[in-house]
């Protein structure tokens, strides 16, 4: 099998690097080379092979996710059906349990909701996902500038 609907290409200093669809906290995003991950949770084979099937079909669509240790909190399957195909992604780098919480949340929302995420945003403030998005109201904030209207 391969993974034709990956995008991918080469980064000087990084080797192959496989691109998510959707990177909707850019300032979160770094990339990160697959010998660098730390695996902390097993893999199912059944969903092993959901989620490969998926990214067939349809590519990597969200960031996996690692804490500042570079342990690998969210997207054990997707980790595992991608890194043979390349050398490095583009990852949620999380500061805090919320912070991994939101963004293992988030991917989860926009799955559900791609191809249309035109309401990702508001959908973020409602629901269950606002008990997680509340927790991190920082993350919407940085590198954001003031401007002075004088």
């Amino acid at each position: 099998m391969t993974l034709d609907k990956l995008h991918k290409n080469i980064v000087v200093g990084h080797g192959e690097v496989i691109w998510p669809l959707y990177m909707i906290f850019k300032e979160r995003l770094q990339i990160k080379q697959f010998k660098d991950i730390k695996i902390i949770h097993n893999t199912h084979a059944e969903f092993k092979a959901t989620i490969r099937g998926d990214i067939e079909t349809q590519g990597l669509l969200c960031p996996l996710v690692v804490d500042e240790k570079l342990q690998l909190r969210n997207g054990n399957h997707r980790f595992k059906a991608i890194k043979k195909h390349g050398d490095a992604s583009l990852f949620y780098v999380a500061k805090s349990d919320e912070e991994v919480n939101f963004f293992s949340r988030l991917n989860v929302l926009t799955w559900e909701l791609h191809p249309d995420v035109s309401n990702l945003m508001e959908k973020l403030w409602q629901g269950k996902m606002k008990k997680y998005t509340e927790k991190v109201t920082h993350i919407f904030q940085e590198n954001v500038r003031t401007v002075d209207l004088k």
